[in-house]
């Protein structure tokens, strides 16, 4: 029989792991919420401050879906040119540590986005600013998820950085 070798861990194992969490998170959120919180006394908020409030949380979605980009693309620039603050041993794992700061990091901001809708729906909010926000952080958890060649070009600049401090 021929032997079946197990391939070598996936080095975004931990980034996907992480994204998924926030993914299941949503999902959780959208089917156990509105079935286990029902309002059928008066919402515990009036209609104007949950106007109010739907506003900001809407504007703050708004905000943070953008803003989670910029801290991302700051955050991958950051693991390509930073130094490591001790001798390099191993370039894979040192990128690999430092891509799943940047995926944890965005993931939870979209995670906010998510519970955003949720605080909406806990206050009396309708059902559909649970869905709206939900859903919103869900195609920031896909635009935000681990890609394979974001991980490459860490470790691509880091094996340049080294190469470049061995040669001086």
């Amino acid at each position: 029989m021929k032997a079946i070798s197990l391939p070598t861990q996936h080095p975004l194992l931990f980034p996907w792991a992480i994204t998924s969490l926030v993914f299941i998170l949503l999902c959780v959120s959208l089917i156990f919420i509105p079935n286990h919180i029902d309002w059928q006394q008066s919402p515990p908020t009036s209609h104007e401050d949950l106007i109010l409030w739907r506003t900001g949380c809407y504007i703050g979605a708004i905000l943070l879906l953008p803003m989670t980009n910029l801290l991302r693309y700051i955050f991958l620039r950051l693991n390509q040119t930073m130094p490591p603050l001790t001798p390099m041993l191993n370039v894979s794992l040192l990128a690999k540590k430092r891509y799943t700061l940047t995926v944890c990091v965005s993931q939870s901001f979209i995670a906010i986005i998510g519970s955003l809708g949720v605080m909406m729906f806990i206050l009396g909010d309708s059902v559909n600013t649970l869905y709206i926000l939900t859903s919103v952080a869900g195609l920031g958890a896909f635009l935000y998820s681990p890609k394979l060649d974001e991980f490459q070009a860490i470790v691509h600049a880091l094996t340049l950085l080294e190469t470049q401090n061995e040669s001086k």
